[in-house]
């Protein structure tokens, strides 16, 4: 039996109906359309038979969702939701904007789902960016198939393929993760093998700027080098002057801190402190915060070479390190002015 809080206000009724563990992920699920039960524990790791069976009941007799037996040959049962709970759209979004906002601390064995990712495309979507296009896109990402519709400033997202749609991007997550977060473009994932894009170029960069990282995410300058020096923490990087080079699935850049200020550029460091090596993936995750540097080092998702603490100042300086660790401390901090006496000996 739902329990209620028994209080005559709205705020209280509407959690009487989707307050309770997992109701409101259910929704998170059926707004990317209709999903058989199959497909809702698939997307709901951790939920147990029983439970989702009592929650999908109580969605549906709360007027939330329908359940309907799809026609041969097919004849699965389907959950949707209802004129009604399709306007928890924004709630959802908004809970999920406001979760954007959260620090990241991922525990081991956390799960991971491509649609989660796309309930944060959804929420970080800016109709502006949209007006007077009317256009749909289909991605395959690691073999999962979704499309986005642009319909004049609203954006629909659905799982599925789509027969009109402008273009269609194959790629893995990583990838897909990389370019969304400008990153990477979609002209050079595709150059390099990492994408394939069947359909119009300018369609796929216009879905891009529609739901992608916007110019002031790395201070205006895009690319993979651009946006690792936009997680520049000047702050953190006092007294440092070092460089370190970074190697992202065969492409090489470095960047150079001198006490509190940075450059980036394509190319190797002949003096570079420490040197990262990973694939796009793993920066991506890093530069997020999902992941620490001492986390990846242990799992083996990357390897530095050079001297470990130089990789643990550059990991802070650039904000992948984890935050109740304190900032290491420069072992070559910028060198004291020579005293005068010394200055004269040596002309």
């Amino acid at each position: 039996m739902t329990r209620s809080y028994d209080q005559d206000c709205p705020a209280a009724r509407a959690l009487d109906v989707v307050g309770g563990r997992w109701s409101l992920l259910i929704v998170r699920e059926l707004l990317l359309g209709p999903r058989r039960y199959t497909d809702l524990v698939a997307g709901l790791p951790g939920i147990g038979p029983n439970v989702l069976a009592e929650r999908l009941r109580a969605l549906r007799d709360a007027g939330i969702l329908s359940q309907t037996k799809l026609p041969a040959p097919a004849a699965s049962t389907v959950y949707e939701l209802t004129e009604l709970g399709a306007t928890m759209r924004p709630l959802i979004d908004e809970l999920t904007r406001w979760g954007m906002r959260l620090p990241v601390s991922p525990r081991p064995g956390d799960a991971f789902r491509l649609s989660w990712v796309l309930g944060c495309l959804r929420a970080s979507f800016r109709p502006d960016e949209a007006r007077g296009i009317r256009e749909t896109y289909q991605f395959s990402v690691n073999e999962d198939v979704f499309h986005l519709r642009v319909d004049d400033g609203v954006l629909d997202i659905r799982h599925g393929a789509a027969p009109d749609a402008v273009c269609a991007i194959t790629t893995d997550l990583g990838t897909f993760l990389a370019i969304g977060a400008r990153l990477m473009d979609i002209e050079e994932a595709t150059a390099r093998g990492l994408a394939r894009l069947d359909g119009e170029l300018p369609a796929a960069a216009r879905v891009i700027a529609i739901l992608g990282a916007h110019p002031e995410a790395t201070g205006g300058r895009h690319g993979m080098v651009g946006a690792v020096g936009a997680t520049f923490r000047p702050e953190h990087a006092r007294g440092v002057r070092e460089a370190y080079e970074f190697v992202i699935d065969g492409l090489v850049f470095h960047a150079r801190v001198d006490d509190g200020t940075v450059e980036t550029a394509v190319g190797p460091a002949a003096d570079a402190a420490a040197t990262l090596v990973t694939d796009l993936g793993t920066l991506l995750q890093m530069g997020m915060g999902a992941l620490p540097l001492e986390d990846a080092v242990s799992a083996e998702l990357i390897s530095v070479d050079g001297d470990l603490e130089a990789a643990l100042r550059m990991a802070d300086a650039f904000g992948v390190v984890r935050a109740d660790r304190p900032a290491p401390t420069p072992t070559n901090p910028a060198p004291a002015p020579a005293p005068a006496s010394a200055s004269a000996s040596a002309s």
